[in-house]
């Protein structure tokens, strides 16, 4: 069996007297889609950072791709491939010529060759579009050049912070079916995001919360795993009671039109809680079942960090 490509134990980072990452341990393998999630200041980017030599260690230890993360870093960044959140190339400059000055950064020695197979792998051969500055291009078309630029040194891990953040559904769907080709070539590709589905492609997720992983599996498997229900309520008059809003029986409340998606830890919470609703005259037709989401369970892991398990 093959050696994991990342391994870390006991990962540690504190500022001060903040620990942004603390006691993390997990392994990832080979050729992994891996997602990350967590709340804004959560410790998911310094912890794929770290694992990867680029933050130092407080404490802890771990290899990446065979090296150690706290000694030998010089010889993993050669060898990953980073995207930033914010588009960061040059707009007065076409693809091409953003793509020629990265494989000359990266020292490739066929430059024109390699930005061929670049353009042609990322389709911007397409219409032309190898030919456009980028300045005119949209934000979708602009982070994959960002992708294609991360990928020209053939990296065997690739890093991306939330690489789709304000991009159309469409474009972001497109992104991804690229990172999944990736993938299946054995590159190991490691991603933060907020959105859900595209947790959801994702062959693993981890989410961490104040600096600790609450979660690593895969994403239907921590669905199977959080024991939460949900149901969609129709009302009869808008939801004006703060106490139900904040009953124990219920994880999760959200206004949808004329209905209320609820989510409990059971059916039967769910149950008499219309129940109670009806005999105030607000609900007027039984709950319909519906699929519990991965954003409700990490909102019940949240809440349960915190102390509360109620939130409308």
């Amino acid at each position: 069996m093959a050696a994991p490509i990342i391994e870390v134990r006991n990962l540690t980072k504190t500022f001060g007297d903040k620990t942004v990452v603390d006691q993390l341990n997990m392994t990832i393998e080979e050729g992994q889609l891996y997602g990350f999630l967590g709340p804004n200041g959560s410790g998911k980017t310094t912890a794929i950072r770290m694992m990867c030599g680029l933050v130092p260690l407080t404490s802890g230890s771990g290899t990446c791709l065979g090296f150690d993360i706290g000694k030998q870093a010089h010889k993993i960044k050669p060898l990953l491939g980073y995207m930033t959140q914010h588009f960061s190339l040059y707009r007065d400059l076409t693809v091409r010529e953003n793509l020629q000055f990265v494989c000359k950064l990266y020292g490739i020695r066929d430059v024109a060759g390699r930005v061929t197979e670049l353009v042609k792998q990322f389709a911007f051969d397409n219409e032309g579009r190898d030919r456009q500055r980028v300045g005119t291009m949209s934000g979708g078309w602009k982070q994959r050049l960002a992708l294609a630029c991360a990928m020209a040194h053939r990296p065997r891990i690739l890093l991306l912070d939330e690489p789709t953040a304000g991009v159309d559904p469409k474009a972001r769907e497109a992104f991804w079916d690229i990172l999944q080709d990736i993938a299946a070539t054995g590159v190991s590709v490691l991603v933060s995001t907020h959105y859900m589905d595209e947790a959801m492609r994702s062959q693993r997720i981890a989410y961490v919360l104040y600096g600790r992983l609450l979660v690593d599996d895969a994403p239907e498997k921590v669905l199977a795993d959080a024991n939460l229900v949900a149901a969609q309520v129709p009302l009869e008059q808008a939801f004006r009671n703060p106490q139900m809003a904040h009953d124990p029986r219920i994880v999760r409340l959200s206004m949808q039109g004329n209905s209320i998606r609820v989510v409990a830890r059971s059916h039967e919470d769910i149950g008499s809680w219309t129940r109670d609703l009806a005999a105030q005259g607000m609900a007027s037709g039984e709950p319909t079942t519906i699929d519990v989401g991965l954003e409700d369970v990490f909102f019940y892991l949240t809440l349960q960090q915190q102390g509360s398990v109620t939130q409308f």
